[in-house]
């Protein structure tokens, strides 16, 4: 498919516009729009009358569809993606095509989240069980002027309920397949006269839907990508006056899971080693026996069969701590609102993989206290005054963050590393089987050159920023107003790392003292040097490393702006222009990074890429945007249209590429982001029935890679398929969102509720490198639920079932570790149903 579908999908909405106009006659007796307020500048606003390109989702809509997280969210919304990688604290959003690419703590989303008017650092920090919701906003383009750095791209806003001055409360029970068991409850109501609570509390755990085979262990996991997690939220509202309230909220949430492993699509040249180390563990560190012909398959271009099977011989784990706190203070003093949001956040992510995605022993990072981890520290406080004086809407704003980051890496290799790396090189020259070659290169004994060898690295980033910002909208004359918005920004960033080696192997020190590197072996200059420096010493067991470490320091200033014209023709239409800047701080690459090699160095290390880079920073990222739009309410409020044509250019786009080995950051010189929105929302004449959706293209293109095409594929100096097109990575041409709810009452009090939702995107790359074996095909997501129950909400029964049709597709597809022309990748999850039982008071 193609564009087929997609046009399809725009030919059905206009055949729905059509319907609504020809049934406009009898729209005195048709169901109307609710208004829909959103605080997409700040202030709360009729969606109609602010010139940008938001979707609103009502907590109705977030019901009908099962959206707990920002995952689920993009169900129902066209031009946002959102994927995990090893873990689901990699969790990134994009919106037309832009986000963080890569999974680098040290590079920051794109796509801002902001849960409660508080900033999440990143998306990850903001996965998990959003709790009770109110509404959600999507923000699309640059949001910088009031929502501030790193919204290059757009803003995810979310709002949950607040506590309630009458009593309320509700349970529900879930049970699915993969044994999902799913509990949530809350209670909310008055504590006094001035003030009243909310409670909220969740429970999920399933088996989860990857089959895993264990190799030569130690696992005994049978299953991987499962949930087991739990979470409280309170609220507490407090209305001393009728001009004042206080709202403070606390949070937190745990999860203890078995997350994320990843199948192989694309087997390489190699797989036929795999397979015999994988059945083998007696080809192991100190044993294993010569064999007689190389065992060498396919070159990584035969894709296996559709697979939910996983290969992990090293146990995978993840532990998931998010907590806070924040207070939100609002008085109006008559000639103006003044809002104060204070919070504090600590996110931290334990856990283990077997980071090479196969049954052999090669390398894991064990499960060990906080040797694998990542924590978040953040404070914030956002001071804002707003008001309005004759035609004039004023806003003037302060903002302070403060991060740390610490993240440390433990990677041990395997007992089996050093004999399957001597085999992949002998293979790759044509040898008979020999898993003894590193052994009678460096003459150590078998095993013992890599044996129990890896690294014990450690990074903290802090980041420091304020910022002054103001928005402010004069209505020059009737119907027609102009925005005008500045935010300066100032941003203290700070990174240290320190490297450690371990172990008691010599490991690539020892090869580097072999005949291996003589220009007189046999071995010179041939696939099988290039496998064992590769392997034997890529960065993490590059002796160079050893004891050393850096501190690096930088301060941005940026002023970031916008300005809008927009004239309201009548209640029924609106029109608008607008034009932003925004960007995205620079940072560090958290990292260990060499120096690319250079074949005319004197310095022999510098010939093979073995030399450190100390200086890891990469610079910020910039964007200019324009966008034209329409905002329409149609038919006696019966139908909302609205479309944006829009044009984004980017400066240093930050790129973040795995290349089997090492992370690569580098900086495009230019992406451009180009098409149209169109989105709508239709109350039918048909009673109880609503209709809403949208489609967005979008051209994202590198028009100017500048010094990172060598990262690409077909870029000089990399050896895989030359790429398709240039299209950036996670940016579908089209990507359009379909949803109907219908409520049919069966009496006066019982009723049938079902809904519908498709979410299709056209074919997209999931790698960074462009590489065309990790491109997913165009597809849709059909999720459904039908439910009978009392028309006042106080129960009701539900079945539901999401990815109806079991699309197989790729969440993000990456080259193999270790494994030469392999292609694995981290999938969506399958088809899932089960039955929801509720039951509401009040």
């Amino acid at each position: 498919m193609t564009s087929r579908r997609a046009v399809s999908l725009v030919l059905a909405m206009s055949g729905a516009f059509a319907g609504a106009h020809a049934l406009a006659a009898d729209a005195s007796t048709a169901p109307v729009l609710e208004e829909i307020i959103v605080t997409a500048e700040k202030r709360s606003q009729n969606l109609q009358d602010v010139p940008i390109s938001v979707v609103a989702i009502s907590a109705q809509q977030i019901k009908d569809a099962g959206i707990t997280d920002i995952r689920n969210l993009a169900i129902l919304t066209p031009g946002l993606t959102v994927t995990s990688e090893g873990n689901e604290a990699i969790t990134t959003a994009r919106i037309r095509g832009i986000g963080t690419v890569g999974d680098n703590p040290g590079l920051e989303s794109s796509v801002g989240v902001n849960i409660d008017g508080v900033y999440r650092p990143r998306n990850g920090v903001a996965f998990g069980d959003l709790g009770e919701i109110e509404q959600i906003e999507v923000l699309y383009g640059p949001q910088g002027e009031l929502f501030g750095k790193n919204n290059d791209a757009g803003v995810i806003n979310v709002t949950t309920k607040r506590p309630s001055s009458t009593f309320g409360a509700m349970a529900e029970v879930t049970g699915g397949n993969f044994t999902d068991q799913e509990y949530r409850a809350s209670i909310t109501g008055p504590l006094s006269d001035i003030m009243s609570g909310r409670l909220y509390a969740g429970f999920q755990q399933n088996k989860g839907f990857l089959q895993v085979v264990n190799g030569v262990g130690p696992s005994t996991q049978n299953n991987t990508n499962d949930r087991h997690a739990y979470n409280v939220r309170g609220q507490l509202l407090i209305t001393p006056r009728d001009d004042m309230d206080f709202l403070f909220i606390a949070d937190y949430a745990k999860r203890n899971e078995s997350c994320c492993s990843a199948v192989v699509e694309y087997p390489g040249p190699f797989q036929g080693l795999v397979n015999v180390f994988a059945s083998t563990p007696a080809l192991g560190g100190r044993s294993g026996a010569l064999g007689d012909s190389p065992l060498i398959g396919q070159p990584g271009v035969v894709r296996l069969p559709n697979s939910y099977t996983a290969y992990a011989n090293q146990i995978i784990t993840q532990h998931v701590r998010d907590m806070g706190f924040s207070g939100e203070f609002n008085w109006n003093l008559g000639f103006g609102k003044l809002t104060s949001i204070t919070a504090w956040r600590d996110n931290t992510v334990t856990g283990g993989n077997d980071v090479d995605y196969t049954g052999i022993d090669l390398l894991s990072f064990p499960d060990n206290g906080n040797a694998n981890s990542t924590d978040f520290k953040q404070f914030s406080e956002e001071l804002r005054l707003a008001g309005k004086v004759d035609s004039l809407n004023w806003l003037v704003g302060g903002f302070f963050n403060n991060e740390i980051l610490s993240t440390r890496t433990l990677g041990a290799t395997g007992n089996q590393f050093e004999t399957y790396i001597s085999a992949v090189a002998a293979a790759s020259i044509g040898q008979p089987f020999n898993p003894l070659l590193v052994s009678q290169l460096t003459g150590d004994a078998p095993g013992a050159t890599f044996g129990d060898t890896g690294y014990n690295d450690g990074y903290q980033q802090t980041a420091r920023s304020f910022a002054l910002f103001t928005n402010e909208t004069w209505n020059i004359t009737q119907g027609l107003d102009l925005t005008a918005g500045l935010r300066g920004t100032e941003e203290k960033k700070t990174a240290t790392a320190s490297y450690n080696s371990i172990g008691g192997g010599p490991g690539c020190g020892a090869l580097l003292n072999s005949s291996l590197v003589s220009p007189t072996s046999p071995l010179a200059g041939t696939n099988a040097q290039a496998f064992l420096l590769g392997y034997g010493c890529y960065t993490g067991l590059n002796p160079f490393f050893a004891g050393t470490g850096f501190d690096q320091s930088n301060t941005e200033n940026n002023l970031s702006g916008t300005l809008k014209l927009s004239y309201r023709f009548n209640e029924e239409a609106m029109v608008y222009v607008s034009g932003a800047n925004g960007y995205k701080a620079g940072g560090y690459n958290l990292s260990r990074v060499t120096f690319p090699a250079d074949p005319t160095s004197p310095n022999p290390l510098a010939k093979i890429g073995l030399v450190p880079d100390d200086s890891t920073h990469f610079p910020r990222e910039t964007v200019e945007s324009g966008e034209v739009g329409i905002k329409t309410t149609l038919f006696d409020k019966t139908l909302r249209l609205n479309a944006a044509a829009f044009y984004q250019r980017y400066h240093d786009f930050q790129l973040n590429t795995f290349t089997g080995i090492q992370f690569v950051v580098t900086s495009l010189d230019r992406v451009v982001s180009k098409g149209v929105d169109v989105d709508f929302a239709w109350a039918t004449p048909i009673s109880g029935l609503t209709i809403a959706g949208g489609v967005t293209q979008d051209l994202t293109n590198i028009t100017n890679f500048g010094n990172a095409l060598p990262d690409f594929c077909g870029g000089p100096g990399n050896g895989c398929t030359a790429r398709d097109n240039n299209r950036l990575s996670f940016a579908p041409l089209w990507s359009g969102a379909l949803s109907a709810s219908y409520l049919l009452p069966v009496s006066g009090t019982l009723g049938i509720r079902t809904s519908v939702e498709e979410k299709y995107n056209s074919s997209y790359n999931t790698g960074s490198d462009l590489d065309p074996r990790k491109i997913q095909e165009g597809f849709g997501l059909l999720n459904a639920r039908i439910g009978f129950g009392a028309l006042d909400e106080s129960w009701s029964i539900e079945a539901w079932g999401a990815n109806l049709a079991d699309k197989y597709y790729y969440a993000v597809a990456f080259d193999s570790p270790f494994q030469f022309n392999t292609i694995s990748s981290y999938l969506g999850a399958p088809r899932t149903f089960g039955l929801t039982a509720r039951v509401k008071f009040k």
